[in-house]
């Protein structure tokens, strides 16, 4: 869908950048390029949710064998690295950094900015289906994007794409996203059932929304 989307742009002589969120923004990103650096790439399974645990929810079909120790060692890392709490605390740090990548693609380089993942994914992961104060805080102090886009699949649709994660962790998200993406002005939500029907969409409101702004 954003490739799609980004050649449409293109066409119509709009320069595209694309940033993933994980990948290359934030804390995590970059202590993750650090560690590339002097380990060399570790393989993580494509679209992996930040925050998503690496044992445990995901599917044993797709889970490598390891010693009980490794795996202990593991678990305990996990626990610390991805706490609700610590994430919380890092979220505006990466929004931070964030607003310097938007100022210098779209203010500098005059490039339309297009993020695979947006903070409304980071505020899922750091949710606890209790405490949604913090929750709304960290939205409101998160800049909407001119056409922020939720592609709405179901946690069972998504178990049979991909089969990594447990139906149960990805009901979970789904739940946390019911309550998170409504608080968003001007949302949009695409159905994940056709593609070239969910491209198409997604080409006209993203071009509306543009000549809009």
């Amino acid at each position: 869908m954003i490739a799609s989307l980004r050649t449409a742009l293109e066409e119509r002589h709009r320069p595209v950048a694309v940033l993933h969120l994980d990948d290359e923004v934030g804390v995590y990103a970059y202590a993750r390029m650090v560690r590339d650096r002097l380990k060399g790439p570790m393989r993580r399974p494509n679209g992996k949710p930040a925050g998503a645990p690496s044992n445990g929810d995901r599917n044993p079909a797709t889970t490598g064998s390891s010693g009980p120790a490794r795996i202990v060692l593991r678990r305990i890392w996990d626990a610390i690295v991805w706490s609700k709490l610590l994430r919380r605390l890092i979220y505006p740090v990466d929004l931070l950094l964030f607003l310097c990548y938007r100022a210098y693609i779209e203010g500098i380089r005059k490039r339309v900015l297009i993020m695979d993942r947006y903070f409304y994914d980071t505020l899922v992961d750091v949710a606890d289906g209790r405490g949604w104060g913090w929750i709304r805080l960290l939205k409101l102090i998160t800049p909407t994007p001119t056409l922020p886009v939720l592609v709405d699949a179901g946690p069972e649709q998504s178990y049979a794409r991909k089969g990594e994660y447990s139906v149960e962790y990805l009901r979970g998200r789904w739940t946390a996203y019911q309550t998170v993406f409504p608080w968003v002005r001007a949302a949009v939500r695409l159905r994940n059932d056709d593609l070239a029907a969910a491209q198409a969409a997604l080409r006209t409101v993203a071009l509306e929304r543009l000549d809009a702004a």
